[in-house]
């Protein structure tokens, strides 16, 4: 069962005529959903890309917006206060994110060194327009919908970025008991409607997969605020262990809580 969605709704040039970086993914795999509870979860088909082309990136820029902007500082705010940061944030992290994929000419101011992969989560939408049941319509911001080839949609539901290097701008913890190469998660989002239905978990493991088999890494890192519970226990059922912890006092020193690094190696299964 679908709720219906007029796929008219969202044509072809539904981003005003945004330019196409780039044809399609450049590569991609369709998961079937992880194990849950839910009937319609374990139903559903998600596929888990690395891509470059423009309407992903924006689809993914508006989701990780939304998903920010649902906790936190925001999260308390007006209807028409989110919206508005929404629709800010979404616009300069699409710049930021074609900058970072080196498709605008100049790079995002840090990432000289960095080379970073955008990886995708996305549920097609059918041929008449239908969404999942589970997914409420009326929700469901235009914005992160993709149409990559011509009126095939599909709902970018999660995102995350992964970076090749030697540390990722603007975080002070960087990985120091790793040999070899290495990357970073990320801007690990998923939208708000679809959370605990293993999203997360399949982005991370086709980033570990591109990571291994395209940038010869072997070890993965990934941050997270140490009062998010929820994110750290992700991280550690999919096998990352914690290297390093900022002191409490950064709370004083940043006006931020701490963060822990955690890492994990490519080949581990």
């Amino acid at each position: 069962m679908s709720a219906a969605l007029d796929a008219r709704t969202f044509p072809r040039n539904h981003r005003d005529g945004r330019s196409r970086a780039s044809s399609g993914p450049r590569c991609s795999t369709s998961v079937p959903r992880a194990s849950s509870s839910s009937r319609s979860a374990r139903d559903e088909v998600f596929t888990f890309e690395q891509t470059t082309h423009s309407d992903d990136i924006f689809a993914a820029a508006a989701c990780r917006s939304i998903a920010f902007a649902s906790s936190g500082a925001y999260a308390d705010r007006s209807d028409f206060a989110r919206r508005a940061k929404v629709a800010m944030k979404t616009e300069a992290e699409s710049e930021s994110l074609m900058k970072k994929l080196r498709l605008l000419g100049a790079c995002e101011v840090g990432y000289e060194s960095v080379v970073t992969s955008l990886i995708v989560a996305r549920r097609e939408i059918g041929q008449n327009g239908e969404i999942p049941m589970w997914f409420d319509a009326r929700s469901l911001d235009p914005r992160c919908m993709s149409s990559r080839e011509g009126f095939v949609m599909s709902i970018v539901a999660g995102s995350l970025d992964l970076n090749v290097g030697e540390r990722l701008p603007a975080e002070e913890l960087a990985g120091a008991l790793s040999p070899g190469k290495r990357a970073y998660l990320s801007n690990v989002s998923v939208l708000p409607p679809v959370r605990r239905r293993g999203i997360a978990f399949g982005m991370i493991n086709r980033a570990l997969d591109v990571a291994r088999d395209e940038f010869g890494v072997e070890t993965v890192y990934v941050h997270a605020e140490a009062s998010n519970s929820r994110a750290i226990a992700l991280y550690e059922k999919i096998g990352f262990e914690m290297e390093t912890r900022e002191p409490d006092g950064v709370i004083v020193t940043h006006g931020r809580p701490p963060r822990v690094l955690f890492r994990r190696g490519t080949r581990t299964s």
